[in-house]
């Protein structure tokens, strides 16, 4: 890569973080908060004719943020997927800047196969105002923990951002990769801290990344859980389990995961008091795909360990609406 290039990328990707970022996250006065999680849009402008559906995706981006009207857009993965990478980063951040909503992004295994290193593509992502994501000591997207403010300033709900890596590190170890303990450890310390600063309460979590737990798995097939969507293909987890599910059960603050990774998965299952639950996938015919193309909708509700979630298809139709309370999940209309 040469100088020229690495000038015009640095200029192209992190001219804009100038720019202040968003306020706080806050729910609405009347005790509301809407995540919108767009997964695997696989935005590839390596061909003509792949750059052609890649384009497609950006009208549904827009008409699910402007008819849903989110407080917070979630991108759990494989967003960018083909080369040249930086180019269609920044057709993407920069149509997230009309919005004016706030967006966190966590990275899947393909974003990080393209023209570009991690460090490049952590600035790409902080390439506008709009963004919430950071950086960690590598200069890559750190893990984070947002919480998102009451009506009494105290935390209400938080949020955790979470980086599930590529391929396995190991040549010995096929697969994907794992959370490492630096992470798990992490957890529980953020954990701990925020419900000792709610007095001893756990605060009602989400956790968003990109590749699923071993724990799925037999969740969904254990058939005494209660569990709604469609798995159409088998899931492709980390390749160790690392104790990361056993940390937020443990911390007694998550109610849900929410991933992507696996095109054709869309289910949402309750397994020890928390809900493993996927987003439908978000793009076109850049890779393979035999669900409609959709988001996975999420309303919060201040302070409760509770929330209603939904599959919105390109189309406007609402599938599988549930609502996850008391444990578990029930059928919504």
């Amino acid at each position: 890569m040469n100088r020229k290039f690495l000038a015009a990328l640095t200029l192209g990707c992190i001219g804009v973080m100038a720019c202040a970022q968003p306020k706080e996250l806050k729910f609405h006065e009347d005790g509301s908060f809407r995540i919108v999680q767009f997964t695997d849009t696989h935005l590839d402008p390596s061909t003509p004719e792949r750059h052609a559906q890649a384009e497609k995706t950006f009208p549904r981006i827009s008409r699910i943020v402007r008819t849903q009207k989110p407080d917070l857009i979630v991108f759990t993965g494989d967003v960018v997927t083909g080369p040249p990478a930086e180019k269609m980063w920044k057709r993407l951040t920069d149509s997230l800047d009309v919005y004016g909503v706030p967006y966190v992004v966590v990275l899947g295994n393909h974003d990080s196969e393209q023209n570009l290193t991690r460090p490049q593509l952590a600035d790409c992502v902080l390439a506008s105002k709009y963004s919430l994501n950071t950086k960690n000591k590598a200069k890559e997207l750190a893990d984070m923990e947002i919480a998102i403010k009451g009506r009494d300033k105290k935390p209400g709900a938080a949020l955790y951002f979470l980086d599930s890596h590529s391929n396995s590190p190991r040549e010995d170890i096929d697969g994907y990769a794992w959370f490492y303990d630096s992470q798990v450890q992490w957890m529980r310390r953020k954990n701990a801290a925020m419900t000792a600063s709610n007095g001893g309460v756990p605060v009602p979590a989400l956790a968003f990344f990109h590749i699923c737990l071993l724990e799925y798995i037999d969740a969904w097939k254990n058939r005494r859980n209660p569990h709604i969507g469609r798995a159409a293909e088998g899931e492709c987890p980390g390749a160790i389990n690392t104790g990361m599910f056993a940390a937020m059960v443990e911390g007694r603050s998550v109610m849900g995961t929410f991933v992507g990774h696996d095109h054709d998965i869309d289910y949402i299952v309750v397994d020890k008091g928390i809900a493993l639950g996927y987003g439908r996938y978000s793009g076109d015919n850049t890779t393979y795909n035999n669900l409609r193309p959709g988001a996975r909708i999420i309303d919060l509700t201040e302070g409760s360990r509770s929330y209603i979630t939904w599959i919105l298809e390109d189309d406007g139709r609402v599938v599988d609406k549930v609502e996850f309370s008391d444990n578990k999940i029930t059928k919504r209309k």
